[in-house]
């Protein structure tokens, strides 16, 4: 009988090592599934805010147009290329200024400007709005795409 106990001497010090060694290893899949899940809810987060507000300017720039005569809508955007682009300020709508409009997600700025390319008779505008902002050292961007007519006849 004293033969059985002493080959069980330390076997309990086994077990909580043991026991120690897969908590830890539970313990930090745990808090790398929630750093995963916080980095990818900040990411999409940004992502719905970016669109939103290259959706905005993509509005506020509609609206302009319909609110003026096609010839001055062309004459304020054309020339709006890449990089720089432009942007529609508010509340004073139609006044398009260069560079670009930046808005806070947070404490990460979204930074957007559209840029237009004109069909030959200015008849049809493409517009491409982009907003972009940096993440954990990496620059991610959205863009918003239309053309824009005279439907109007103004």
């Amino acid at each position: 009988m004293k033969q059985i106990i002493k080959q069980q001497d330390g076997l309990g010090l086994v077990e909580v090592i043991a026991a120690l060694g897969i908590s830890v290893v539970v313990i930090t899949s745990l808090l790398s599934l929630t750093l995963f899940s916080l980095r990818t809810s900040l990411q999409s987060t940004l992502l719905m805010e970016g669109t939103k507000a290259a959706n905005t300017q993509m509005e506020l720039l509609r609206a302009y147009r319909d609110g003026s005569v096609w010839v001055d809508f062309v004459s304020a955007v054309t020339g709006c290329a890449p990089p720089s682009g432009c942007y529609v300020t508010m509340p004073t709508l139609g006044v398009v200024k260069p560079g670009q409009k930046v808005t806070m997600a947070g404490a990460t700025a979204i930074s957007t400007r559209f840029f237009t390319t004109a069909e030959p008779g200015n008849m049809v505008i493409h517009v491409t709005v982009q907003s972009d902002w940096d993440i954990g050292g990496q620059n991610k961007k959205t863009f918003v795409y239309s053309d824009l007519t005279n439907w109007q006849q103004k």
